[in-house]
């Protein structure tokens, strides 16, 4: 496996505590308090290093506690496990991961602002024959189950009018998806950023054409109940603090590449063309948006990935206080 497989592929945990300890008074005398414990999961070190770079996490009066994830699957894994008080990921992988009946709910929508970039793309070797969506007839596609890379193959196999099993979906994580391209094991492997960007930059690999918009351009921060139920003040005081994050990367894109590159050991030209697909807002729960993702269920539905068509707007809360509203 080589250095770029290592480097996208390891998952690692860590924690990082922000702070110290609340001085309060008590009984006459002053007694160390321990301030509240938020703790988040993050994909490849993204949501942790933007917060820092931008100076979002200034003055906090609580800690944070962070464990990375190879990919939203596993994030979600282990939110559901109770692992992790909240994160975020895709909605591909949030709507995959509503099949648990999880003890968590949406809190925050993250809306793209140009639905024209695609975050995820069909991967192939550069000397591959396949040179379009109707050429992976019968081929073997390596994918996270779940994840936005499976469900943009099946938005594209639909949209080129093949049958949802045209392709024989192979689960693997990205670092085996790589090292199985590579080998020939797989044909072809649908995944996204900054993924995509490496493969095209680094491991000699080219994305195959496909529509714009296949994408519905949404992510979700996610919380476990027991978090919204005790942790809401520092929940909505982090999606604040996330929203003035992004607002930093779209005003100061260079700083955020240069940033995010030295932060996760990412290469620099990966990072910016990561940071150029990254355009996303923070925004409120609202039935436009849990309507959006029900299509995206019903095609899972339709591929035989999820058992039924069910309405997944349980596994939203409107009612979150969203900053400023």
């Amino acid at each position: 496996m080589n250095e770029t497989a290592r480097r996208f592929g390891r998952r690692q945990l860590n924690g990082l505590a922000l702070g110290g300890l609340l001085a309060a008074p008590l009984v006459g005398c002053r007694k160390h308090m321990p301030k509240p414990v938020l703790t988040l999961g993050d994909q490849k070190g993204g949501m942790q290093s933007l917060l820092q770079l931008s100076g979002a996490l200034e003055n906090l009066n609580y800690e944070i506690k962070w464990a990375e994830f190879a990919d939203a699957a596993l994030l979600f894994e282990a939110l559901n496990a109770g692992a992790i008080d909240a994160g975020i990921g895709g909605d591909a992988p949030f709507v995959f991961f509503l099949v648990s009946k999880p003890k968590a709910r949406a809190i925050a929508a993250l809306n793209y602002t140009n639905k024209n970039l695609s975050s995820a793309a069909i991967l192939v070797e550069q000397k591959s024959p396949i040179t379009s969506i109707a050429d992976l007839r019968g081929k073997r596609v390596a994918v996270v189950r779940g994840s936005t890379g499976h469900y943009i193959t099946l938005a594209a196999l639909r949209q080129a009018g093949l049958p949802l099993n045209a392709v024989t979906f192979t689960f693997l994580d990205p670092s085996d998806s790589l090292s199985s391209l590579s080998t020939g094991a797989v044909d072809a492997w649908a995944t996204w950023e900054p993924y995509v960007a490496a493969g095209e930059l680094h491991d000699g690999l080219r994305p195959l054409p496909i529509p714009q918009g296949l994408l519905a351009g949404l992510g979700f921060i996610v919380a476990t109940d027991e978090a919204i139920a005790n942790k809401q003040p520092q929940l909505t005081d982090f999606i604040s603090r996330f929203g003035q994050a992004r607002r930093w990367a779209a005003a100061n894109p260079a700083a955020f590449a240069a940033g995010f590159a030295k932060d996760t050991g990412v290469p620099e030209d990966v990072a910016a063309a990561y940071v150029a697909l990254d355009s996303y807002q923070t925004a409120k729960i609202d039935d436009t948006r849990i309507a959006t993702v029900q299509q995206l269920a019903d095609l899972y539905a339709d591929s035989g990935l999820l058992q039924n068509h069910s309405d997944i707007s349980y596994g939203f809360d409107k009612a979150f206080p969203f900053p400023g509203s």
